[in-house]
C-alpha cells in the first residue's frame, strides 16, 4: 500500500507542478460547463412553450453534470497509451506492484486535481442557482457519496479496458475517441437521459456509462428514492465489480500478445 500511496503523491505533485497548465485546465473546464448550458438556453428560448423539463430542473442538472463528469475524468488512456507507443510500458510491468492498482492510484490523483479545479466553478454554480443546486435532502446527499465513489470506479474500469486496445492497435486514439463519444452520449452529461429518444434511453440501460453521471445526480437531486435508490446503487456496484474484474482478465490476455515498441 505504501508503494501505491507514493504513486498517488508523485502523480498529484506532477499535476499541480505547472501553474500555466492548472490555469489552462481551469479555463477548459469552465468552457466545457458553459457550452451545454448556452446551447440549451438557446433551445428553450426558441421553444418556450414546449419544454419537456422545466428550466429550474434542467439547468442545475447540466451544471452539476459538468462538474461531476470533470471530477471523475482521468488520464489513464493518455498516460498508458503513450507508454505503450514508446515502449516504456515494459518498465511499468517490471515494477513489483500490480499494474491495474498502480493505474488506479494515479487515477485517484487525477480525481484530486480535477475536484480542486471544480470547487470554484461549483461555488459559482451554487451562488447562481441557490437551493436548486443543493441535494434534495440529507438522505440524498449521504446516498450520493457512495454513488460518487462507485461512479469513479466505473469510469476508471471503463478507461482501463479501453486503453488495452492500444496493446493490439499500437495507436489507441480512435478507440479513445470512441470511448469519449460514448461517455458524452450515454452518461447524461449533455442532457438528462429522459430527454433522449426511447431507443437511446433503452440502449443506455444496458451500458455502464449512465452510472458515471446520470445515476449519481439522480440520487443527489432526489429523482430516485426508496427501493429505486437501492436498485441504482446496486447496479453501480455490480458494474464496478464486473468491469474491474473484466479489466484484469483482459490485461492477462493482452500481456500475452504484447510486443514492446520503441528503442
Amino acid at each position: 500500500m505504501h508503494a501505491y500511496f507514493l504513486l498517488f503523491l508523485q502523480s498529484a505533485r506532477a499535476s499541480f507542478a505547472y501553474r500555466q497548465s492548472v490555469w489552462g485546465s481551469l479555463f477548459s473546464a469552465g468552457i466545457s460547463y458553459a457550452v451545454p448550458v448556452l446551447v440549451w438556453r438557446a433551445v428553450y428560448a426558441a421553444n418556450p412553450a414546449t419544454p419537456v423539463l422545466s428550466a429550474q430542473v434542467l439547468f442545475p442538472y447540466l451544471l452539476l453534470a459538468g462538474c461531476l463528469n470533470y471530477a471523475i475524468a482521468m488520464n489513464v488512456e493518455h498516460r498508458v497509451g503513450q507508454r505503450i507507443r514508446s515502449g516504456l510500458i515494459a518498465t511499468d510491468l517490471l515494477k513489483p506492484v500490480d499494474f491495474q492498482l498502480a493505474q488506479l492510484s494515479q487515477a485517484l490523483s487525477d480525481g484530486l486535481f480535477n475536484v480542486t479545479l471544480c470547487l470554484p466553478i461549483l461555488a459559482v454554480t451554487y451562488l447562481a442557482l441557490g437551493s436548486a443546486a443543493l441535494p434534495a435532502d440529507a438522505v440524498a446527499f449521504l446516498s450520493f457519496l457512495p454513488s460518487l465513489v462507485l461512479a469513479f470506479a466505473i469510469m476508471f474500469s471503463i478507461s482501463f479496458i479501453f486503453v488495452q486496445a492500444a496493446f493490439f492497435t499500437y495507436s489507441g486514439y480512435g478507440i479513445f475517441a470512441a470511448r469519449t463519444a460514448m461517455q458524452q452520449t450515454f452518461s447524461g452529461v449533455s442532457a438528462p437521459l429522459s430527454l433522449f429518444p426511447l431507443w437511446l434511453q433503452h440502449t443506455s440501460e444496458w451500458l455502464p456509462f449512465r452510472h458515471t453521471v446520470h445515476t449519481p445526480l439522480a440520487i443527489y437531486l432526489g429523482w430516485v428514492q426508496g427501493s429505486e435508490l437501492w436498485s441504482a446503487l446496486a447496479a453501480q456496484l455490480g458494474w464496478a465489480v464486473l468491469l474491474f474484474l473484466a479489466g484484469r482478465a483482459i490485461l492477462a490476455f493482452s500481456l500475452r500478445r504484447l510486443e514492446i515498441q520503441g528503442g
